[in-house]
């Protein structure tokens, strides 16, 4: 019992909350960003949204979740399956984050809804300061 390392229990109520996450995290970005969603065309920024927003989710509802889960199995009190868990999940987060930014059918993704932001607010900027 004083190993770090368990096996982690994944739920179908992990997998249900995972995606009902993502659903929302994507339709939020789908309809408070038409500016962006004009820029990249709307699969592409869908796609790209959902690309951002997996990391975070699935760090917190899959990994933590099946972490925290697989420590109380063990026999491990609340609160330590609970410190325990952000270790894994704040280690997932940050690997998962770099693949997205930085590996290659990813990164041009992320590039793009970065641009595309950056295109929008640049002519925001020129729309205030009386630019054309």
């Amino acid at each position: 019992m004083s190993a770090f390392a368990v096996d982690p229990i994944f739920t179908t109520l992990q997998a249900i909350a995972f995606a009902g996450f993502m659903l929302l995290a994507v339709l939020t970005q789908y309809a408070f960003s038409p500016r962006r969603r004009a820029v990249m065309g709307r699969a592409k920024f869908a796609l790209a949204s959902a690309m951002i927003a997996t990391p975070g989710i699935a760090g917190v509802t899959l990994v933590r979740g099946a972490y925290r889960a697989g420590y109380m199995a063990e026999g491990r009190g609340f609160l330590e399956a609970n410190l325990r868990s952000i270790v894994w999940m704040s280690g997932f987060i940050f690997l998962s984050q770099l693949a997205v930014r930085f590996l290659p059918p990813m990164s041009w993704l992320s590039r793009d809804l970065a641009q595309a932001g950056k295109a929008v607010w640049r002519a925001r900027l020129n729309r205030w300061m009386g630019r054309s």
